[in-house]
C-alpha cells in the first residue's frame, strides 16, 4: 500500500514542480511554490506512516533510503537553482563560465566531504542499510558527522544525505548543460539534428505534441520515468525542429478544453489505430 500511495504523490508533485517552473515567474516565487509543494507531500508521507505504520524493516530501509530522499531532494534541488539563478553574472561569458565553474568546485569537495557515503550511495551498497536508513540506529560519528533532520520519527541517520546527494547530481548536470552552452551555442541550437540520418520535421499542429509529449511523460516511457516534462518537450524540439514554448501554458489550452474533447489527438491516434487493426483483420 506504501508503495501505490507514495507513487502517486511522487507522480503529483512532479507535475506541480513541473507546472512551477514553466510559468515563468520571478525566481523567488517559484521557490516558494517549489517549497510549499514538497513540504505539502512530506507532512502527507509522515500522516500516512502515523496511520499505516511499515510492515517491516525492508519496508522501512527502502522508504529512508530512496522514497523519502527523491522528495527531499527537489526541494534541496529546487534550493540550489535559485541560489544560482539569483547570483550568476550577466552579459560576461567568461565571468559566468567561472561562475559555473566554482559551483562544480563545490559539489565535488561536498562529495569528497562525505565520500565514503557518497562511493555507498553511488554503487548502491546495502551493507551498512540497517544503521543508515533505520529509525533510532546508531552509526559511528566517523562515517556520519552531523544529523540533518531533528524528527527522529520521521528521519533516519543518512536519508537528509542521501536526498542531498541526488540534488547535487541533478545539479551537476544542469550546470553542465550551462557549461557545454557557453562552450558551445552553435551547436546546442541544433543538437544532433544534422548528424541524423533521416531530417524529420513536424508540420502538424503544435498542440498535438504537446499532448503526445504529457502522454509519454505521465506514463514514463522514457529514461525509467526519470525523465521530466520540459526534457521531453526539448527533445522533441530539437529532433522534429519545431517551437513548442512553455509547456504549462500549451497544457492550460488543453485542459480547458471540453471533457470530451480533451484528449483530442491522442482519441485520434487510437482511432487511426484500431481502423488500421480492423482492416488487416478484415483481410486476414
Amino acid at each position: 500500500m506504501l508503495a501505490a500511495y507514495y507513487e502517486k504523490l511522487q507522480m503529483q508533485l512532479e507535475e506541480e514542480l513541473t507546472l512551477f517552473s514553466e510559468m515563468g515567474t520571478l525566481p523567488v516565487r517559484r521557490l516558494t511554490g517549489a517549497l510549499n509543494c514538497v513540504s505539502e507531500a512530506l507532512a502527507k508521507l509522515k500522516d500516512y506512516l502515523v496511520e499505516h505504520p511499515f510492515k517491516d524493516q525492508v519496508e522501512e530501509i527502502d522508504f529512508f533510503k530512496h522514497k523519502k530522499p527523491r522528495v527531499v531532494s527537489e526541494k534541496l534541488y529546487a534550493l540550489e537553482i535559485f541560489t544560482i539563478e539569483t547570483n550568476r553574472p550577466i552579459g560576461d561569458r567568461l565571468e559566468l563560465k567561472g561562475f559555473y565553474e566554482q559551483e562544480l568546485l563545490f559539489i565535488k569537495r561536498f562529495f569528497t566531504q562525505y565520500q565514503f557515503l557518497h562511493q555507498y550511495y553511488k554503487f548502491e551498497l546495502k551493507e551498512l542499510d540497517q544503521f543508515l536508513f533505520v529509525r533510532g540506529a546508531k552509526i559511528s560519528d566517523n562515517v556520519l558527522s552531523e544529523t540533518f533532520d531533528p524528527d527522529p520519527q520521521f528521519s533516519t541517520s543518512c536519508d537528509y544525505l542521501f536526498a542531498k546527494f541526488m540534488a547535487f547530481d541533478r545539479l551537476q548536470l544542469y550546470i553542465s548543460d550551462e557549461l557545454m552552452s557557453l562552450e558551445n551555442p552553435v551547436k546546442l541550437a541544433n543538437v544532433d539534428i544534422k548528424e541524423s540520418l533521416i531530417e524529420l520535421k513536424w508540420t502538424g499542429e503544435t498542440i498535438n505534441l504537446v499532448e503526445l509529449a504529457y502522454g509519454i511523460w505521465l506514463t514514463g516511457q522514457i529514461n525509467n520515468g526519470n525523465a521530466g516534462i520540459t526534457e521531453i518537450i526539448q527533445w522533441l524540439e530539437v529532433h522534429f525542429q519545431v517551437r513548442i514554448g512553455r509547456a504549462y501554458r500549451r497544457w492550460t489550452s488543453i485542459s480547458k478544453r471540453k471533457r470530451v474533447a480533451q484528449t483530442k489527438y491522442l482519441d485520434q491516434i487510437r482511432d487511426a489505430l484500431l481502423k488500421r487493426l480492423d482492416e488487416e483483420n478484415a483481410i486476414k
